[in-house]
Order: C-alpha cells, then structure tokens, then sequence
C-alpha cells in the first residue's frame, strides 16, 4: 500500500472512530437523561405515599378499602408542593404507571418536562389542556409517551392481548377530593385525529353511540360491563407504529371507590 492511500485509510478509521464516540456520546447522554427521569418520578412517588408521619387525608373507610385492594394511598397535597399542576395520580398495579397526572396551558410543555417542571424527553402525563382538569368531562384525554425503556405509557400497548389484560383490567386515579378506579374496556389502535379523542357530544344518543363504536374496536374482551349515559370516561393515549400518526388508546370507566374526610 502506498503512502497516499495509508493515509486515506488512518483518516477513514480516525472518522469511524470519531463518528461511534460521537454517537455513543448521545446514546449514553440520552440514557442518563431517561434515568434522571425515572429517579425524580420515583422519589416523587415515594415522598407522596402515605406514611405514618404524614398520613394523606383520606376517610377510615376509603384507607381500608385501598388497602384490601392493595392500591397506595397517595397524598395529592404533597406532590402539589412541588408543582400545582399536578392535578391527579394514575396507578395500573403490577405495572410502571405509578406517577403524576399534570394539567397544562397547552398540550406540549409535558410533553418534554417532568412533573417538577425540570427538561427531560420522559415527560409527563398530562391532561388534555381543552378537557376540565376534575374529570368531569364525558371523555377525559390523559396522554404519555411511548418509551423504549418501558416507562410512562409504554405498556398500554400490551393490552394488544387478551392475557395482559386478564392481569391488569383496572387502574386507579386519585383527585383531590376522591379516589376513583378505571375500569377497562376498550384498547386499540387508532388514527391521531379519530373519535377516540373527542370530548364534547352534542346529545346523549351521540354519546352512548360513541360508547358502543369504542367498546366494539376493542383488542381484548372485557369484563361484562353496561355502559350508559352517566358514565364518563378516561382515554389513555400513547404512540404506536402501526402507520403514521398512530396511536394505541384504552379506554375506561370511572367508579368512585371513595372520598376525602377534608377537600384540600
């Protein structure tokens, strides 16, 4: 090999070189970045749970029915010491899903900022800006990404299948003022711009209507369920890669389990 193309080919290798480290920089930097992420969540779960120096403010009643049921009593008051968007608790038991719910001014500031409002690609969960931030709505949208690492709303694909579902038919959703447990019955993947996400029915013929074309797309069969005009309902939305501007939704039913002795 002649001098010229030693050269060219050192040049080559130190590019290569310069390319993988530059690149792995990125992957390591992104990957410390997920792990803050999931570090703040998991002290905010932590410092939010009941404990015997702080208890959350919840009835006798509802305490004990939390706890026959093996759900964590989580005191709403103290995460919104740290940030007063926070507005609710999502918990699928068995699962990741044990964080915040933030009600933002828009739909994109969480997308990209954690629940102490610090930049971070997790994110948060986060109310539809455009729905009412007590759930009082027909259909109340709570989007969280997709994340390769398995965190945030990663697992709500798995209701693909009738066994995960089977395993996790409940979450449950703390409020300010009560406690509520989310029945499932629907999960599919949609459209981004599909009836999935409406919020606002012009009767109550349209709404029942759009109970029945959600429960029939369903990707499991759920527990016998009668759904009716006072229902109201929580969609979760995540990414899919099923076709451009995919998204896997599941649906569910809130039933209150009970409320607080004392509205903070």
């Amino acid at each position: 090999m002649n001098k010229a193309l030693r050269i060219a080919a050192i040049l080559m290798t130190l590019v290569s070189l310069g390319t993988a480290a530059y690149f792995g920089g990125k992957i390591y930097a992104t990957q410390m970045e997920y792990a803050k992420g999931d570090k703040s969540y998991e002290e905010l779960a932590k410092n939010a749970k009941e404990s015997d120096e702080s208890p959350a403010p919840f009835s006798e009643d509802l305490v004990e029915e939390l706890k026959k049921e093996e759900v964590p009593v989580v005191d709403l008051g103290k995460a919104k010491e740290l940030n007063g968007d926070i507005t609710a608790w999502l918990y699928s038991p068995d699962t990741v899903i044990d964080y915040p719910v933030c009600y933002g001014e828009d739909n994109k500031y969480y997308l990209t900022h954690l629940a102490d409002g610090k930049y971070n690609r997790n994110g948060c969960l986060f109310i539809d800006c455009n729905n009412e931030k007590n759930f009082s709505d027909k259909n109340t949208l709570i989007y969280g990404h997709h994340m390769n690492s398995g965190a945030m709303f990663a697992s709500l694909v798995k209701y693909k299948g009738q066994e995960y579902y089977n395993e996790h038919p409940v979450m449950y959703l703390t409020l300010k003022d009560a406690v509520y447990k989310l029945e499932l019955f629907s999960g599919y993947v949609t459209s981004s711009a599909s009836s999935a996400y409406d919020k606002v029915f012009a009767t109550d013929t349209d709404y029942t209507a759009w109970l029945k074309t959600i429960a029939k797309q369903s990707d499991f069969q759920p527990e016998p369920m009668i759904l009716t005009k006072e229902d109201r309902i929580v969609t979760l939305s995540t990414c899919a890669y099923d076709f451009q501007n995919a998204r896997y939704v599941v649906h569910g039913r809130l039933t209150e389990i009970g409320g607080y002795e004392e509205c903070n």
